[in-house]
Formats: structure tokens, sequence, C-alpha cells
């Protein structure tokens, strides 16, 4: 088994980590699942092209989603702690840049500042501290997956007053990214009962709720350019 980084039911016995390329694809459902994540941020990039081309944030995180497939089909492919970085990264900068660009559109300043808080606030709490008080590496992930969870119902309740088509696809990305979750969480469990994993789950269901993000904030970029009357309307 290698070493280095998550392990996963496909992750092969015996790995060759000194020369990764010469087994690659290491995991193979995982590699070509994450595939579908390059495809989702491609097919974001014709939708914004389509309804909002002069939003330029939203292609840069069509980028980032783009960025994160390829990382991730490295990571799942090869295994090296760079591969790793690129998988991660990415994903980083897009579910922040999403957030900060949803709640520009549909949140008060002190809301805003409050959701991007909770947001980040989790994704750097030291691993040390939560395995302190009683958290392993599957709490680590629950703690930052409910920052995820709250920060997104704060803005899905926030955003039906505003379009309710928007909230009712950022309610679809939630249910799926808590689908994907639970399939990320489930790989050993179906790993052991079945001799298959359930990670490559993961990839397709949270890429679909990533690419219903992007809906989210074509179908709100009218309410980013009316936003500074929006909120002194509601002040």
């Amino acid at each position: 088994m290698a070493s280095f980084g998550p392990q996963y039911c496909e992750t092969p016995a015996g790995y060759d980590e000194l020369h990764p390329w010469s087994a690659f694809p290491a995991e193979p459902w995982n590699v070509w699942s994450s595939a579908v994540i390059v495809a989702y941020g491609l097919l974001a990039v014709l939708l914004v092209r389509r309804r909002a081309p002069a939003a330029w944030p939203l292609y840069l995180a069509c980028l980032f989603l783009i960025v994160n497939g390829a990382g991730s089909m490295l990571w799942h492919g090869l295994r090296t702690p760079w591969s790793l970085i690129l998988d991660f990264l990415p994903a980083f900068f897009f579910v922040g840049l999403v957030a900060i660009l949803w709640a520009r559109r549909v949140a008060r300043p002190w809301q805003a500042v409050a959701i991007l808080a909770i947001l980040f606030g989790a994704q750097f709490l030291p691993r040390d501290l939560l395995a302190e008080i009683g958290f392993g590496q599957l709490g680590w992930i629950m703690v930052r997956a409910l920052s995820v969870t709250v920060c997104a119902a704060w803005l899905i309740a926030l955003t039906l007053p505003v379009s309710r088509g928007a909230a009712a696809a950022g309610t679809a990305a939630l249910g799926l990214a808590i689908l994907a979750l639970a399939m990320r969480s489930l790989d050993a469990e179906a790993c052991a009962r079945f001799g298959f994993g359930s990670h490559f789950l993961w990839h397709i269901f949270l890429s679909t709720a990533a690419y219903l993000a992007m809906h989210v904030l074509v179908t709100l970029e009218p309410a980013a350019k009316i936003r500074p009357i929006l909120t002194t309307s509601n002040a």
C-alpha cells in the first residue's frame, strides 16, 4: 500500500512511489471519474459565455474547476505529493471564490463577512486540535463539511427572495454535495463489503454540485450589477 496521502479502495498494494508513471493510472476508476470534473468545468465555461460573457470572475471559477479535475486525475493516477496539491488547492480556491461571489450577490456586508469567516475558519482548524477534543481524520473532514453546509444553507435562504430558480439550483447543489460526502466516507466500507470502492462517486456528485453552483452565480449575475442599490434599499 502506498504510504503517502489518503488511502482509497483502489490504492494498489506495493505501489512504486519512485516510478509513478510506470503504474499510471494507479486508481483507474478514481482517475477517469475525475475527468467528469474537467468536463463540468468546460460546460461551465460555455454556460458563462452564453449567459454572462462579461463576468470574468466566473471564468476564473471555471478555470479552478478544470484544474481541480486535472489535478485529481494526476493525484489518483500518480499519487505524488505535488499532484495532491494540484488536486486540493484549485478546489479550495473554487469553493472560496464561489462563496465570495454568491455572498456578493445576495448578502449584506455583515452577513457576507460572517459566512466567509465560518467557511474559511473551519478550513484552517488544526488537525491536532481536533484530535485533542476527540476528532480523528474523518472528524476533521466532517467539521469542514459542516461549515460548507451551514454557509450554503444560509446563502440559499438569502437567495430565495432574489431568485427562486437560483435557490432551487443551490439547494440541489447542496444535496448533491452531501451525497458526495457520503460516498467519500463510505469508500472503505464499500470496499470491504463489495470489493469495490465508492470514492469515484464523490467526484461525480461533487462536480455536478459545482456545476449547479455555477448556474446559481450565472442566474444571479444581474443582481451583482445592481447590488449597491439592493444594499441601500435593504439597509
